[in-house]
């Protein structure tokens, strides 16, 4: 079975640090504060940036890394709002876990769910419903597929949801590259 540390570990390097959100939302590893008022870490972030008023986005990110009890609230955050809502614990395949996983942070969970049915269809032929919600015959049928086939429909179905994403906020364009190469990291199936 999957292993929610491995995945976390690899997305994680992708997500980067702290952004004060000049034009956007403000984040931190990936954490929105627009969609995650309510996150804990938002506290002690809170806290750094009164503690030092002007410090540079490289110095805040020095102080957050170090701070352990913000480091574990992030992984317990991703634990429990992202790998388990897609009970990644039960996937057969770590380098299919870890592409869902990354797919749920980015772009969202309901769009690493339809995509992760809409694969399993594209290899079966209607294997399962693409009503979003992953359950016992999604995980059945994603465990059943070569992880090869598998990972090379999901991967197309989410290169398609990105260059959607730029057609609908050509804005969006900025960040193309970076988001392919989140999929080119799932290319391949661990062995």
């Amino acid at each position: 079975m999957a292993e929610f540390i491995t995945a976390f570990n690899i997305t994680m390097q992708t997500e980067g640090g702290y952004n004060p959100g000049d034009g956007e939302a403000e984040t931190y590893m990936g954490i929105d504060r627009s969609q995650n008022s309510g996150w804990s870490g938002w506290n002690v972030i809170d806290s750094v940036k009164a503690a030092n008023p002007g410090a540079s986005v490289s110095t805040l990110n020095t102080i957050f890394q170090a701070n352990t009890d913000l480091q574990t609230d992030i992984q317990q955050f991703y634990k429990v709002n992202y790998w388990d809502t897609l009970q990644l614990d039960t996937v057969n395949d770590q380098q299919v876990a870890n592409a869902l996983f990354d797919c749920s942070v980015n772009p969202c969970i309901i769009t690493a769910s339809k995509a992760a049915q809409m694969a399993c269809n594209t290899v079966i032929q209607k294997s399962v419903g693409v009503d979003g919600s992953v359950g016992p015959l999604t995980i059945g049928s994603i465990n059943s597929l070569p992880p090869n086939l598998y990972l090379t429909a999901f991967n197309g179905i989410r290169v398609a949801n990105y260059y959607e994403r730029i057609r609908l906020t050509p804005a969006n364009q900025q960040w193309l590259s970076s988001w392919l190469g989140r999929c080119k990291s799932y290319a391949e199936p661990n062995a």
